[in-house]
Parts: C-alpha cells; sequence; structure tokens
C-alpha cells in the first residue's frame, strides 16, 4: 500500500515525523513537489496515473510552497485538478483557498459571527491610509497570504504609516489591515482534528508579535470548553479539517485572528502530552475515504 503527502520540501522535519507514522502503518510513502510538477493534457502519459497506486485515494496536504500571486493560482490549480481524480486531499484544496488567503478567512468568520479584529483590505494606498485612520491609528499590516508572522508590520504612527504604505503601493500591494488588539504579548493556538481539539498552546513574546517563528515560546494551557467549541466552530465554516486556530485574548473575550490549514506542530509537541503526529495519521487514515 502506497500514500502520499503533498510538501514543497521532503525532507522538511515535521514531514519526516508524518511520514515515519505512515511507515510504522506498513505504508509506503510517496512525495509529491508542486515545483516540479509538468501536467500534460491530452498525452498518453496521463495526470492521473501518478495516483493509481494510491490505497486509500488520498494525500495529504503539507504545504504547496508557492508565493508568487501565479504560481499560487497554478498550484492551487493543481489540487483541483488532483481532487477531479477523485482523489481526497486533506486539507481540501477549498481549505487552503479560505485558509491561506486572511481576506478570506475575514470574511468567513464575520458572516458566520464568529468573533475577529476589525479588518479593512483594499488596493490604494490612500484607501489604506483611511482604513488606517479608521481603525483608530493602531493597526497590524499583514501580507494577504504568508505564515510565520513573516512580512506583518504594526502601524501606530501616521509618517510611518505613509512611508510603507506608499512605498508598499510602488510594488502594486494588496493592503490588509487590522486593528491592533493588546494582548499582552501572548496568544493562542488550538489544534483541531475534524471535530475535535487534540492539543493547544499559549505562545509568550518579549513583543507584540507572537509567533513561534518570531521568537515566541510555547506554554501550556488549560483548554476551556469555550475555546474547544471557538476552535472547532472557526475550523469548520473553513472547511478545514486539520487545523490551527490562532485566538487572542482581549477585552471583550476571544478574537480568531487566523486558520492555518498547514499548521505546524513542532512547538505544540513540546506543551503537549498527546503524540500529535500520531493522532494526525490516525486522523488521516480514519477519514481518506469519506
Amino acid at each position: 500500500m502506497e500514500s502520499m503527502i503533498i510538501t514543497p520540501n521532503s525532507k522538511d522535519p515535521e514531514v519526516e515525523i508524518l511520514s515515519k507514522e505512515l511507515k510504522k502503518r506498513g505504508l509506503k510513502v510517496r512525495y509529491f513537489i508542486p515545483s516540479t510538477i509538468k501536467v500534460g493534457v491530452g498525452f498518453q502519459a496521463n495526470f492521473y496515473k501518478q495516483f493509481e497506486t494510491l490505497e486509500p485515494k488520498a494525500a495529504l496536504v503539507r504545504g504547496f510552497g508557492a508565493s508568487a500571486t501565479q504560481k499560487i493560482f497554478f498550484r492551487l490549480d493543481i489540487l483541483r485538478a488532483i481532487e477531479e481524480y477523485n482523489i481526497k486531499l486533506i486539507n481540501s484544496r477549498e481549505s487552503l483557498e479560505i485558509a491561506s488567503d486572511k481576506f478570506l478567512t475575514s470574511i468567513f468568520l464575520e458572516n458566520y459571527k464568529i468573533p475577529t479584529p476589525k479588518t479593512m483590505v483594499c488596493e490604494e494606498p490612500q484607501k489604506a491610509l483611511e482604513a488606517f485612520e479608521e481603525l483608530g491609528g493602531d493597526c497590524v499590516l499583514k501580507p494577504l497570504y504568508g505564515s510565520k508572522g513573516i512580512g506583518i508590520t504594526r502601524l501606530n504612527d501616521r509618517a510611518f504609516a505613509e512611508n510603507v504604505i506608499y512605498s508598499l503601493g510602488q510594488l502594486n500591494h494588496v493592503f490588509y489591515l487590522q486593528e491592533f488588539i493588546e494582548h499582552s504579548n501572548r496568544d493562542i493556538r488550538i489544534l483541531v482534528l475534524g471535530d475535535n481539539v487534540i492539543a493547544g498552546m499559549y505562545r509568550v513574546s518579549d513583543s507584540w508579535k507572537t509567533n513561534i517563528y518570531s521568537g515566541a515560546k510555547a506554554e501550556p494551557i488549560e483548554i476551556t470548553q469555550e475555546l474547544k467549541d471557538l476552535a472547532i466552530k472557526a475550523a469548520k465554516i473553513t472547511k478545514t479539517e486539520i487545523a490551527g486556530i490562532d485566538i487572542l485574548e482581549s477585552e471583550k473575550g476571544y478574537l480568531v485572528l487566523e486558520v492555518n490549514s498547514i499548521p505546524g506542530f513542532t512547538a505544540l509537541q513540546k506543551v503537549s502530552d498527546v503524540n500529535i503526529a500520531e493522532e494526525i495519521i490516525n486522523y488521516f487514515i480514519e477519514n481518506a475515504d469519506s
């Protein structure tokens, strides 16, 4: 029996851990690396043939590794093409489309009445400066696509905001601006698999940036029923089966910041008694045929 992991890097440490879990179950692991794929239409060597040996007919998605706009769309197209051949992706192409796009995530959260910070998105620099003022002159500018906190900037000075916004305007950026929420330099990450919360942690930093990649540290958390319900709902409305939900504690209560459709688990594992990789693979195998 053979299984597949879709990843931009087969040597990624978390991919290797997940591969070992698959191999423990007697599965041979094959890697599908989007950047290396040549797709042919109308040829005898049909695109589908590389998936014929999969059993079950499913693939675990651990990233598609694109930053340039055309490549993002092409690699999402590849995932949709795989689904067209009745190969189940966990997570699905739809999930990656929603959760990888901060604007779409914000729209889904608001539409399903999940509390989230006030956010404005636009293309014109002048409208971005207006949004800066409407958000109280203190907001966070984030790239529309991206993870690990890379490229996010706090704007709380008008002159600095003008400099950043007009400079990015020259590069044809889309401006995603979110009100800054005082959060005592910590936030919450909850890992959801389907209908269940598997683990969680506080991410505690020396600055307002609370991403592990930016230097924040993982600390244990007691996951309340309120947190479980909020995280599971956020995952479900964004169609994300394996989800990392980022949550802020505010004066108004919990606010969902983002939904991650390819959540890392290395830091979370350090403060969790659950074998997270094992749980992910269990979920994948149990739901691959659904």
